[in-house]
């Protein structure tokens, strides 16, 4: 045996060397590569040849276009000469210009001209035109900044004033060639990245599932084996080899556990990687119809009430029923289950997005979006219950972790495949899609929620004094009122109602707001586990929220001194970054700061206040920025949401260090004193 042993020794070490490597060693790599290269090479090949017959086609597509738009011109200035008005008496030019240019912004300029004289211009200044004009005839067609179309201005024969060589030069952006091929080549981007991370999702959750989680039971089987103990059975059930082996191995415990006098018993882990899945599906049925929310509820709403209002008050009853919902699942999930409470949100999420699909009215479709709400409430409970009955103190974070990251992971498809199919088959079909996915969470729950998982003993209820004492925790009054609440508030205020409403304004197509929206749940996705981590190994979460909240703020006063599509794409980043930070952070403060009533009462209570003041501030989010936005307009909405956001940073940092130490583990026995 010692012969056998010694050579392996090594082995760990020479493991550690070639991990080190960074292109892995062998023909077989050196084949992979190249193909990859020759493929991208190709692939690139292929695109700009595409782009040059999509640049030919999209040129005489642009001339037509100037050709309509120069003629209508022309029959404007036709008509002022019939009824014999001079040339250079004639007015409002620019501004007709002005008006073609907001149904094409890709119109640059507009002239009348007279030979090598300018009449009328409008789009650009004079000398700029004239610039264009020459430069026109110089350079060559194809590198020339603008495409220049020339119409002749037909004119009557009595208007003797009028020369016959009058004519309306159209002037279009030659980017504008590119921009159809551009925003293709985005939407491809978008559904390769989103494929990509769906694919990497389903992997790990296959390798988890088949041979992560049985390895690592087997592997704790085989020492306790080794120590002799003959106590653990390998129960994570599989059906492959690793399965068909420690069956084999049980076999042998069980005989052996007979002989030694012991009764082993099975041991699993749980798949706590499908409720990652699980938070994707719920919440990809709610982000698929983000970017035109606030503009479909404007449009259904508009015959009752003020389109914007209306939008703010649907959004807002969502959420709000969101809010009464959470807390009231949470008092009774620990007897339901959290099985049967996600495939009963999933169900309730199902029909209240079909109903709004085919809402025709206020009234109903407040009343679909209220189901929505029940069921958006129902399913988050149910997970996030499912990841606290499955942790503990030392992994809680990195576990709500996991499951946030499959909500940021459906926080960036949902936004970009929804803005894409919503442009393609319109916003009903959109919401009828997401509908789609709830139903198909309600059969993959069935496989990969244990039913199994749950508290370990149900904790009783908390007497009055006992809940009076929790609130009457000061430090828990700081997080909630100064870090939850603003959270969702500027959520679904800021991201969720303002981004959107602004962003389409401002002449962003559907997807382009899509893409912003996405940025969200990107940086958070990829920011949060590593955040997690280190939050968990500082156990130092009131740092992290404080974090998160700074973030937040400086977000917000850039979008809102910058209102420009770049910096918005900034803030929604640094949003992301924010929440990612500290949303995990709050739910680990407030079990902590709550420390004694959640171990005499459950963390149940403790979640139910939490959530509840969550929801509150996020249904009061979509009514201050639609307020707001009547108010002081779009732009100095969002710079408000920014001064809401210092302000509540501010006081947490402030307030939160000035309570006594002591409220932290003791919050009951400064409430029974007096």
């Amino acid at each position: 045996m010692t012969q056998n042993t010694k050579p392996k020794s090594p082995l760990p070490g020479a493991a550690k060397t070639s991990h080190r490597r960074i292109v892995p060693k062998g023909t077989i790599w050196i084949l992979l590569l190249f193909s990859t290269l020759a493929l991208c090479v190709a692939l690139i090949g292929i695109s700009w040849r595409a782009a040059d017959l999509a640049r030919a086609d999209l040129q005489s597509e642009i001339r037509e276009k100037a050709e309509i738009e120069a003629r209508t011109l022309a029959e404007k200035i036709e008509h002022a000469l019939e009824l014999g008005i001079p040339l250079d008496a004639i007015v409002g030019f620019e501004d007709v210009v002005h008006q073609l240019q907001s149904g094409d912004p890709d119109l640059s300029f507009a002239a009348i001209v007279h030979g090598q004289d300018l009449l009328h211009v409008g789009g650009m200044a004079r000398d700029a035109i004239k610039q264009a004009l020459a430069s026109d005839s110089d350079a060559g067609t194809d590198t020339h900044p603008s495409i220049i179309t020339r119409v002749t201005l037909g004119h009557d024969a009595h208007n003797d004033h009028v020369e016959n060589d009058l004519a309306i030069v159209i002037g279009h952006d030659r980017a504008a060639l590119m921009r159809p091929v551009t925003d293709n080549l985005f939407d491809i981007a978008i559904i390769f990245i989103i494929t990509l991370a769906l694919s990497f999702e389903l992997v790990l959750l296959v390798l988890t599932v088949n041979v992560a989680l049985p390895a690592r039971v087997a592997r704790r089987v085989l020492t306790n084996v080794r120590e002799r103990k003959f106590t653990i059975l390998h129960g994570q059930s599989t059906r492959d080899e690793i399965g068909s082996f420690m069956e084999h191995i049980n076999t042998v415990i069980s005989r052996t556990a007979q002989k030694v006098g012991t009764r082993p018993h099975r041991e699993r882990e749980v798949k706590l990687i499908g409720v990652r899945l699980l938070a994707f599906m719920f919440v990809l049925a709610e982000e698929l119809a983000r970017p035109i929310m606030p503009a479909f509820f404007s449009q259904v709403t508009a015959p009752t009430i003020d389109g914007q209002l209306g939008a703010g008050i649907v959004m807002a009853t969502h959420l709000l029923m969101v809010a009464i919902a959470m807390p009231l699942c949470s008092l009774f999930q620990e007897r339901i289950g959290s099985l049967r409470m996600y495939l009963a949100g999933a169900l309730l999420a199902t029909i209240g997005l079909c109903g709004t699909a085919f809402a025709t009215g206020l009234w109903d479709l407040i009343l679909w979006r209220a189901l929505s709400g029940i069921g958006y409430a129902t399913t988050f409970v149910a997970c996030q219950s499912y990841v606290l009955d499955a942790t503990n103190d030392s992994n809680r974070t990195q576990g709500t972790a996991m499951m946030v990251s499959g909500i940021m992971l459906a926080d960036i498809c949902g936004p970009a495949v929804g803005g894409i199919f919503a442009g393609h088959f319109g916003d009903a079909i959109t919401f009828v899609a997401g509908a789609a996915m709830a139903c198909l969470a309600v059969a993959l729950a069935f496989f990969l929620m244990d039913n199994t998982v749950r508290g370990k003993t149900s904790p009783p209820v908390p007497t009055r004094k006992a809940f009076k004492a929790m609130l009457g925790n000061r430090r828990l009054q700081v997080l909630v009122l100064f870090a939850a609440v603003p959270a969702k508030l500027i959520l679904s205020g800021f991201l969720y109602y303002l981004t959107p409403l602004i962003l389409l304004q401002s002449g962003a197509t559907t997807a382009e707001t899509g893409r912003v929206i996405m940025l969200y749940g990107l940086v958070a996705l990829l920011t949060g586990w590593g955040v997690a981590r280190w939050t968990d190994s500082k156990q130092n979460e009131i740092r992290a929220v404080g974090i998160g909240g700074g973030l937040t703020a400086t977000g917000l006063l850039l979008a809102g001194f910058m209102p420009q599509y770049a910096t918005f794409a900034v803030a929604v980043a640094m949003l992301g970054l924010a929440q990612a930070t500290s949303i995990p952070a709050q739910l680990s403060a407030s079990l902590k700061i709550s420390a004694d009533f959640t171990r005499d009462h459950g963390s149940g209570p403790v979640l139910a206040v939490l959530r509840l003041a969550e929801r509150l501030g996020g249904a009061l989010g979509p009514l201050l920025a639609a307020g707001l936005t009547l108010w002081v307009g779009t732009d100095a909405a969002v710079l408000c949401f920014g001064a809401i956001a210092a302000v509540a940073v501010i006081f947490f940092e402030i307030m939160f260090g000035h309570v006594p130490a002591d409220q932290k583990t003791k919050p009951s026995v400064q409430e029974d004193a007096p």
